[in-house]
């Protein structure tokens, strides 16, 4: 099941899901297959006493209903928040499509793979556990070397390819991957992240790869060819470099940080003709998706990068952004219920490699008096 229909259901069992979150379960449990999952999922995690016995298709979908016809009649202007419910449908759905086909015909198998596993999928289709090869340097094919003591996939450089073959490398929530590519750019893959990228760079044609979610590059130099990194919404034009590229489906913006050489970002668009905004190092760039500007200014880029090395700081972080990471680091679901706090800023420091959650959870209690209850991997921050 879907990490984010997960946390739909435990906010609808909670009573704490929004209009459209409601609309988007209730579209998403008609399904009958959908409903079994709800049911396995009630069981396996134990949460019959919080569901109300909430296990009758008819009953649970008619509590819907009530749930959005109570939130509707609240607002003065019903109208418009039918509209708006129906465009969040409207949006998910198409999102949703157009995320699933992002990463071109290779997406399909990427569903039917074990989502908790680090994953690579080849050109010919070929779907590889990559945390099942038990060796310290396992060969997969030609010029693919998987070295599992330091997490770390190299690609060979191989002049005989003349056409672009692309792989997909796909890291889960809670967990870290590194990539070497055929032309000896280094890439740290963050939590929840996905790579497509070519097995082998061809001469005379742009490096080009394409990103979802959050890595680290360090990119080689090539006089001859532009290194290009691409997500839904961004794009970095790279001129030998390195720097953080971030852009989760989540988010509503992307950002970019440089610390060292040269580089150009833009709102990703076929138009050869659209602006591009170089940055220095000690830089950040951050494009806003809603109105398309990029906003530019000076950070420490430590704050963000820090994570390749097992460490992430939070500097008067708010608390919806700070659950948000949380729950990428740890594969973890986080509700919160205390809205008072939600307005309140947080600076910590995480040892994600050595500290648990439970660490983290109770150091944040002790500080700043946080009050929370674990079930399962779902973490209920309380009044």
């Amino acid at each position: 099941m879907e990490k984010r229909i997960e946390k739909l259901i435990f906010k609808f069992l909670d009573n704490q899901a929004t209009l459209s979150e409601l609309d988007s379960l209730l579209q998403w449990i008609s399904n009958e297959k959908n409903y079994k999952q709800y049911i396995e999922f009630i069981a396996v995690n134990h949460l019959t006493n919080i569901a109300l016995n909430q296990t009758n298709k008819e009953k649970i979908i008619e509590e819907i209903n009530s749930r959005i016809n109570f939130d509707k009649n609240k607002k003065i202007k019903k109208r418009a928040y039918k509209l708006f419910g129906i465009a969040a449908i409207s949006i998910c759905f198409f999102s949703t499509i157009f995320y699933l086909n992002f990463f071109n015909e290779n997406n399909r198998d990427l569903q039917v793979i074990d989502s908790s596993k680090v994953s690579l999928t080849t050109s010919d289709g070929k779907i590889i556990d990559l945390e099942k090869l038990d060796d310290q340097q396992t060969k997969i094919n030609n010029n693919v070397l998987v070295n599992q003591k330091v997490n770390t996939l190299y690609y060979k450089n191989d002049p005989t390819l003349r056409d672009l073959r692309y792989n997909i490398i796909k890291v889960p929530y809670g967990k870290v991957f590194n990539i070497e590519l055929s032309d000896g750019t280094m890439v740290y893959l963050n939590s929840g992240t996905s790579l497509k990228y070519p097995v082998n760079f061809i001469n005379g044609i742009d490096r080009e790869v394409f990103i979802d979610g959050e890595a680290f590059f360090e990119v080689s130099n090539n006089k001859v060819s532009k290194f290009k990194v691409v997500s839904n919404n961004t794009s970095a034009h790279v001129y030998g470099t390195k720097f953080n590229f971030k852009d989760y489906p989540e988010d509503d913006f992307s950002e970019i940080i440089l610390t060292e050489g040269s580089l150009g970002v833009s709102q990703y668009s076929s138009d050869s003709d659209r602006e591009i905004l170089i940055i220095k190092p000690g830089e950040k760039a951050k494009l806003i998706f809603s109105d398309g500007k990029i906003e530019r200014s000076r950070v420490n880029t430590s704050l963000y990068t820090s994570w390749i090395n097992g460490r992430v700081a939070f500097r008067n972080e708010s608390l919806p952004s700070m659950i948000q990471k949380l729950e990428r680091i740890y594969n973890v679901v986080i509700i919160n219920n205390n809205k008072d706090i939600e307005e309140k800023y947080f600076t910590a420091t995480i040892l994600y490699k050595e500290e648990s959650i439970n660490d983290v959870l109770s150091y944040l209690s002790q500080v700043y008096g946080l009050e929370y209850q674990i079930i399962n991997n779902k973490i209920l921050i309380e009044w």
